[in-house]
């Protein structure tokens, strides 16, 4: 990384760690990820956005859901944090960040699943899984490592 790029803020941004009623995990698959490639909802946060108004947004965008069909949990003290590769950031928006840093919410869906809509512009692919799943669905570079970390801090005595 160069010097210049250190020098740039993180993109904010959020991730929503969605259980169902049997603590299945819900999991997202962009259209950009490979087919083994798995996150949790979330995005960049726009311009002035509050992190709740960024949390809810994504989740409107992206499978359709309000806020009434969840119940906060709790919000990590880790957030994910990672640079992007030097081609890729003068790419990325711009060329404005080094790389995006997520706050991580953890979240128990309350609402009707039938009611959900998984953007078919946002997401090629959804699932909902156990725990023990993760580990083969989380595959990125330290992915699964830090988010084992989160749901042990955020959903501990739940799950």
């Amino acid at each position: 990384m160069t010097t210049k790029q250190q020098n740039k803020p993180y993109r904010q941004g959020v991730n929503a760690i969605i259980i169902d009623k049997d603590n299945k995990f819900l999991l997202i698959q962009k259209e950009i990820y490979k087919d083994n490639e798995w996150n949790f909802p979330g995005g960049g946060r726009e311009e002035g956005e509050t992190l709740e108004q960024n949390l809810f947004r994504e989740l409107k965008e992206e499978i359709k859901a309000d806020a009434y069909d969840f119940e906060i949990i709790g919000v990590s003290s880790h957030k994910t944090k990672y640079d992007y590769p030097p081609k890729l950031a003068a790419k990325m928006h711009g060329g404005k960040y080094r790389g995006q840093s997520f706050d991580q919410i953890a979240m128990k869906f309350i609402g009707d699943k039938e009611k959900l809509f998984f953007s078919p512009k946002e997401l090629k692919a959804h699932k909902w899984v156990r725990v023990d799943e993760l580990v083969n669905c989380l595959i990125n570079p330290n992915q699964y490592q830090t988010y084992k970390e989160i749901i042990d801090e955020l959903f501990s005595g739940m799950i």
